[in-house]
């Protein structure tokens, strides 16, 4: 996976050399859907990973080094829907530590404590499209995930040697210790320097378990290698929480993040080199990046890894999120774009429902993968929720859907489950309650790729409110508000608002008068015993009458 990604962004920069004109026409983006981070935003962040060239105005300062805007709209459709960013590639070693400039200082040192000094703190540099990024993304008031500090790939070898020459001896694991630490320190003091308190979490290791049976990885690991053990993960987090807290950064916190998490004895994996790490105090997050199939993960095998990741934790993050299709191109047909919104719905319901901001769980931010079908890891996959056009595809309103259903279900329940059953026939009661409880299993249920939840939980609220005979997304009963008090076989309703339905029932349910109020005050009659309702706006008062 790794090796491709990183053919993928070589070549993605290539063709934006080669061919930037052909990439300039996209259609505008929709504004009349539901933007995500309004959708989501009592639950997580919404995000993007993605490149400074997909998001672009014209109106930006320019940033010497910055690639060119290949995707126009890019920047429209990132600040309709998010307000969470997080860069591709930029942030990543290969990038960031200016390996020539720090080969030269050290051959131009004229003493060995010059060449000492120099050997121990490299020469960091950020790109134009990193520092593009992160100007982009202050300006707008999003916040901001770093990406990443230390990973087994896209880490220069020169690094690890001597003198930062291919050439040059391997460092003595106390050498490497000292570069690491001012490297890490060197990072976080540019961004404190130049965007302080924009980044919320920082992906201090990146994939440092393999997928075989949860092991470490140590083959192709020069960290690995040069250190001789993995000391350096643990090495790497108390750094990153030294300096975050010397530079004042300490919103920024600091996750592990890999692949694959829902695969049960990876999720071990990640436990046991994780727990230490969180037990010291050093770590924060997990980070979950979610590159998913329309099969893949299954509902239960992802929440039995967030189970696993959640007591070793603060918070989660979905950090790289897509679904793809296998289809091999970017225009599947209907069946396959119904399949893979029911897996973005399956995904995003396990989300919602174990959010942060709700307080029903750690997920604190989710962040898709790439800006579109176009541009994005998985190419000619159909894979994401906005088609080359940036065009919303069945899965954006799966996606959406499932978040509005679910809080308004949730809200539902929630004040159904306080209402008086004294104030309802026995019928009448037996119905809400069996609704309450079939309304309670949509919401807990977990879906799949061939069983919607956006059907399951609408389905849910229409029967509840049914039950209920009312229209809100929540009911309160108004005792407060409306004084009820009968005479001579009327009832009086006082204090209502004009164009409220009054309803009066016999206690086996059956309607027996109904009108709807024609000012704040209004006479029924009546037949004792009865039920007595009266719906105004998106309130609801229920009284029985006995005498």
């Amino acid at each position: 996976m790794d090796h491709f990604k990183k053919i993928f962004w070589l070549a993605l920069s290539l063709l934006i050399v080669l061919f930037p004109a052909q990439m300039q026409a996209q259609t505008a983006i929709q504004t009349n859907v539901p933007a995500l981070k309004v959708v989501y935003a009592n639950d997580f962040n919404f995000g993007y990973i993605l490149s400074y060239p997909h998001i672009g105005f014209s109106t930006d300062p320019y940033v010497s080094g910055q690639g060119s805007v290949v995707a126009p709209q890019g920047g429209n459709l990132v600040k309709f829907h998010a307000n969470s960013m997080t860069p591709g590639n930029n942030m990543k070693s290969i990038y960031t530590i200016d390996i020539s400039a720090s080969a030269k200082a050290f051959q131009a040192a004229t003493t060995q404590a010059a060449k000492d000094s120099i050997e121990t703190h490299p020469v960091l540099k950020f790109n134009g499209n990193l520092i593009a990024q992160l100007n982009w993304a202050k300006r707008q008031g999003f916040t901001f995930r770093g990406h990443t500090l230390v990973w087994h790939s896209q880490s220069p070898a020169e690094f690890f040697r001597s003198g930062y020459t291919a050439t040059g001896t391997r460092l003595t694991k106390e050498v490497m210790t000292l570069r690491m630490e001012n490297y890490i320190k060197e990072v976080i003091r540019l961004l404190h320097q130049n965007w302080p308190g924009l980044l919320s979490a920082m992906d201090v290791v990146n994939e440092a378990i393999s997928d075989s049976n949860g092991a470490f990885r140590t083959s192709g690991n020069e960290w690995y290698t040069t250190f001789g053990d993995q000391t350096y993960i643990l090495k790497a987090f108390e750094l990153a929480r030294k300096y975050t807290i010397q530079y004042g950064e300490t919103q920024m916190k600091l996750y592990y993040n890999d692949y694959n998490t829902s695969s049960a004895s990876k999720a071990d994996g990640i436990v046991k080199l994780c727990k230490p790490i969180f037990d010291a105090g050093y770590l924060d997050g997990i980070g979950m990046q979610e590159h998913n199939s329309m099969t893949s993960p299954t509902a239960s095998s992802w929440i039995s890894a967030y189970n696993k990741y959640y007591p070793i934790c603060s918070e989660m993050a979905v950090t790289e999120l897509d679904v793809t299709t296998s289809s091999g191109t970017n225009t599947p047909s209907a069946a396959i774009l119904t399949t893979q919104a029911n897996q973005y719905a399956m995904l995003f319901k396990c989300f919602v429902e174990r959010s942060y901001k709700s307080g029903r769980g750690k997920i604190i931010s989710v962040t898709k993968d790439g800006l579109n079908d176009q541009y994005t890891f998985v190419t000619n996959q159909s894979s994401s929720l906005w088609d080359v056009n940036n065009q919303c595809k069945p899965a954006f309103y799966a996606v959406a859907n499932v978040g509005i259903y679910y809080n308004r279900l949730d809200s539902l329940i929630a004040a159904t489950q306080k209402l008086n059953s004294g104030n309802y026939s026995t019928q009448m009661w037996q119905n809400i309650t069996t609704a309450l409880n079939s309304a309670k299993s949509s919401l807990s249920q977990n879906y799949s790729a061939s069983s919607s939840a956006v059907t399951g939980l609408s389905n849910a609220i229409a029967n509840l409110k049914k039950a209920l005979i009312t229209y809100p997304t929540q009911v309160n009963e108004l005792r407060d508000k409306i004084s009820v008090h009968t005479f001579c076989g009327t009832i009086h309703i006082n204090n209502l608002s004009k164009g409220a339905q009054i309803a009066v029932y016999g206690l086996n349910g059956a309607l027996l008068h109904s009108v709807r109020a024609s000012s704040s005050n209004i006479s029924v009659p009546y037949t004792v015993p009865c039920i007595v309702r009266a719906v105004d706006g998106k309130d609801m008062f229920t009284r029985k009458i006995i005498q």
